[in-house]
């Protein structure tokens, strides 16, 4: 079962039923006939909404963070999901983990205070509805306390992860770990079952975490890491020259060149004596490969990639690059996002990526990538990538980009662009100074700035004339 809510992808997988049609079960009356199934439908729905709420508290926190997320129910309830750009603080994953239970506090809060302060009306409701109004407001002001208890991997759990820090993942895990036992056993001394079940689940997975993680290991980092350093043997310098040639052929598009070297590579062992170690022949079909793509050869670069790959570990451009051709964007993001999240920022990897999440639809996503590496672009792609995510109303990063490039050129048209773009995000403050920026680096076209519609929020609060007197 999929659909969109707020514009956010949920999935609600079959597991999801079948554990509240389980939790529910003892509402069902058989004596009733028919009639008796119909709490357990309630409840059903009642835990839909409920863990529905949730996890759009923790989506709506992700995406003012420009960030596109997706939800999925599934065995254990649910779990919102994201690809992160840029690094976000802990304090910003702090409250995206708060803001779940939260929005179940705030909903529940509601109903309580319906049934609180209108019990006349309450009272009216039929039985079934009264039985959902209940289970509403139970479900979501018990079950958004029991999340905070800070036992991983409830938010609890994780907000007290964020708040130690990435050096204090042992003590997190530990306390996870501790806490989680009390609760169990707490919970089967009150014979409730289902609870102890989770919190010795959530035990047994803090003490797994223990073991797995040496006395000073620390948490992943979520920023982008280099490339884990090469460990294959080293190729001899001849090897080496005829890869870094036959590479260059490529670039100039030189087929005929990139076959005759490569036969030279694969003949290495032949005319020397020495062995061709695999990873010479690796990148050799790797260059086949790109090779072949330049002509257009799709079928032929992906035997290429079968046989490299026999060897060790492709290049994840050369992949991305053959599933882009494809037009396997599913399979080219997944590759070509992975291996950026490695801390692959090269134009091999970053420019099909951002091109596929244009067609994709996701503008802001690929206007912050774009943004992350905006060094290593030019200033024409820059600005390309600026336009179109002001066109797409991804305002914050249109502004960014121009920002970045007005910093490298001091134009003044960037520095009024990226104002147009702080006006439409509604950063009033800072499309002011933007404009000054813009004024200050030769702009002085008065009338466009008081005729242009994207600052006509600007023009209607004070400070503006003071910086670009009316014409």
């Amino acid at each position: 079962m999929n659909f969109r809510l707020f514009g956010i992808d949920v999935e609600v997988q079959a597991s999801f039923w079948f554990t509240t049609v389980l939790l529910g079960i003892n509402f069902v009356d058989l004596s009733r006939g028919p009639a008796g199934l119909a709490p357990l439908g309630v409840w059903a729905l009642v835990v839909l909404v409920s863990v529905l709420i949730h996890e759009l508290g923790h989506a709506l926190a992700i995406r003012r963070h420009r960030i596109q997320p997706e939800i999925t129910l599934y065995l254990m309830g649910g779990v919102t999901r994201w690809q992160q750009v840029l690094p976000l603080r802990r304090l910003d994953h702090i409250l995206i983990s708060l803001a779940g239970p939260f929005a179940g506090f705030f909903f529940g809060g509601l109903l309580f205070a319906f049934r609180e302060f209108a019990p006349h009306v309450a009272e009216r409701l039929p039985l079934l509805a009264r039985f959902g109004l209940e289970m509403l407001v139970w479900v979501n002001l018990v079950w958004g306390v029991v999340n905070l208890i800070p036992v991983l991997p409830l938010d609890g759990g994780h907000v007290l992860e964020q708040a130690l820090g990435p050096k204090r993942v042992r003590l997190a895990a530990g306390i996870s770990m501790i806490v989680a036992i009390a609760v169990a056993i707490w919970s089967l001394r009150a014979r409730w079952l289902w609870t102890a079940m989770i919190f010795g689940m959530s035990a047994f997975q803090s003490m797994r975490r223990l073991q797995t993680l040496g006395p000073d290991d620390t948490a992943d980092d979520p920023r982008p890491r280099a490339p884990a350093p090469d460990v294959e043997p080293a190729l001899s310098g001849e090897l080496l020259s005829l890869l870094l040639r036959a590479r260059q052929a490529v670039a100039d598009e030189d087929i005929s060149r990139v076959r005759s070297l490569v036969q030279e590579i694969l003949s290495y062992e032949e005319r020397t004596g020495e062995p061709l170690p695999p990873r010479g022949r690796r990148e050799a079909f790797e260059i086949l490969g790109w090779a072949a793509l330049v002509t257009n050869k799709v079928d032929e670069a992906t035997q290429r990639v079968a046989e490299a790959r026999k060897l060790g570990e492709v290049d994840a451009a050369l992949v991305g690059a053959v599933h882009f051709a494809k037009r396997e964007l599913s399979a080219a993001r997944r590759v070509l996002e992975a291996a950026r999240a490695a801390g692959d920022d090269r134009k091999e990897i970053v420019g099909p990526l951002v091109q596929i999440l244009i067609e994709q639809g996701e503008v802001a996503r690929a206007a912050a990538i774009a943004y992350d590496i905006v060094d290593s672009l030019s200033e024409e792609d820059a600005r390309k990538m600026a336009k179109l995510a002001f066109d797409s109303r991804a305002f914050d990063w249109s502004a960014r980009l121009y920002e970045a490039v007005f910093e490298r050129q001091k134009s003044a048209e960037d520095a009024y662009e990226a104002a147009r773009a702080h006006a439409q995000d509604g950063n009033y403050e800072r499309a002011l100074d933007m404009l000054r920026k813009a004024v200050e680096a030769g702009f002085s076209d008065r009338s466009r700035v008081w005729s242009d519609n994207a600052l006509e929020a600007l023009r209607a609060r004070s400070g503006l004339e003071t910086v670009v007197p009316r014409p």
